[in-house]
């Protein structure tokens, strides 16, 4: 019989805590999965609220993908225009490509996020009131 020794890698995203990650406005993040787990990739819970975005960004050394689960989206990657994208689109973003997210709709946006290699130290803001 197990003692419950991996009971730690079990958890609900509601007892993970919030954060607003930076140039993200009217979004907050939950760290799923950190580098910690196996040092290869990153994997993020998104939600954006209707109005919010991911300001025009890039990562150097990180490829990103987007995986929309809810909500309305118009995404830009590079010098291309907008694609409105939807539940069920995947958005593969590779490093050194500018890319922005802004919400449409009148509902949030919920997307996982991943990260390989998972993301440096940035200004994160933790979020006020939760726990």
């Amino acid at each position: 019989m197990s003692d419950g020794q991996y009971r730690s890698l079990i958890q609900n995203e509601g007892d993970i805590t919030p954060y607003i990650p930076p140039g993200h406005e009217g979004t907050v993040n939950y760290r799923l999965v950190d580098k910690e787990f196996c040092g290869a990739f990153e994997m993020n819970l998104g939600i954006v609220q209707p109005g919010g975005e991911a300001s025009p960004h890039l990562h150097e050394n990180e490829h990103q993908i987007i995986y929309i689960l809810d909500g309305t989206a118009d995404v830009v990657l590079g010098d291309d225009p907008a694609v409105e994208c939807g539940p069920g689109t995947v958005v593969r973003i590779p490093p050194k490509v500018l890319h922005a997210v802004y919400t449409t709709g009148d509902t949030p946006l919920r997307a996982l996020v991943l990260y390989s290699p998972p993301l440096g130290p940035r200004d994160e803001r933790p979020v006020s009131g939760t726990s």
